[in-house]
């Protein structure tokens, strides 16, 4: 396992970035379709709660493909530390996003 684990050593970090993308996916449709949230993203902005929804599975889709080609191979730091910072800022834009949420239907 720690062989494959060396040979692919982007693979994990894709992988976190695909889930965050979920759950945001899913914490921005259900926060949108409650109407308790806006979508601050000017370019989603204009669509409806499915469709963002929607946009942001094809981009975890896309991610996904990414396992499947010779990126996830390359043993490079810079590669590492920006799927590690994307990885880092998009935890804490999830965290906000679903604080936000808590808040709103508490009150």
């Amino acid at each position: 396992m720690i062989a494959v684990e060396q040979k692919t050593p982007l693979k994990n970090y894709i992988w976190v970035l695909i889930i965050l993308n979920i759950f945001d996916g899913m914490l921005t449709y259900f926060g949108l379709a409650l109407g308790v949230i806006t979508e601050a993203n000017p370019l989603l902005s204009s669509f409806s709660p499915i469709s963002i929804f929607m946009i942001k599975m094809l981009l975890s889709l896309c991610l996904f493909g990414l396992l499947f080609t010779p990126f996830v191979f390359i043993q490079s730091d810079k590669w590492r530390f920006f799927l590690i910072s994307t990885n880092a800022l998009y935890f804490t834009i999830l965290l906000l996003h679903f604080f936000w949420i808590l808040l709103l239907l508490a009150s």
